[in-house]
């Protein structure tokens, strides 16, 4: 098993975590970050700067690539599969594998990605690329 990366970004958000190695990723605008540094998460502990939901998801998902991240999940941690084949997940919990990263790295992100557009463009780009996105019935994704 390659590394986990799972972005929050509130340190109330941290769970349970997997086997493995996991790296949390803090995307945040300075509010939490100390509390987040100086708590023992027994993960290794990472730091990005965001302004918003989709500026945050940017700065996980651009950390997971640097790391060469096998899963990366935003939002907290939900066991999904590590499959070969690129597969989104959508659900309270934004999950992706490393197939999906790749080709997710080469779609244009416009600045609505950054702000309430984010799985709208995630959905999007996908279903043009024929991805499998899983969306669980849920109420309130958008």
């Amino acid at each position: 098993m390659g590394i986990t990366v799972i972005g929050i970004t509130h340190p109330g958000q941290v769970g349970a975590l997997p086997g493995g190695t996991n790296v949390l990723v803090l995307a945040d605008d300075g509010t939490y970050a100390d509390e987040f540094l100086d708590t023992d998460f027994r993960a290794h502990q990472l730091v990005v700067r965001a302004h918003g939901r989709g500026s945050a998801f940017f700065g996980v998902a651009d950390k997971a690539r640097e790391l060469g991240a096998s899963r990366v999940f935003f939002g907290g941690f939900r066991d999904v599969s590590t499959e070969e084949d690129p597969v989104l997940l959508l659900d309270d919990v934004i999950a992706f594998n490393a197939p999906f990263a790749r080709r997710m790295n080469d779609w244009v992100r416009p600045a609505s990605a950054y702000g309430d557009g984010l799985v709208t463009w995630l959905t999007e780009n996908a279903a043009k690329a024929g991805l499998r996105v899983v969306q669980p019935t849920s109420v309130g994704i958008h």
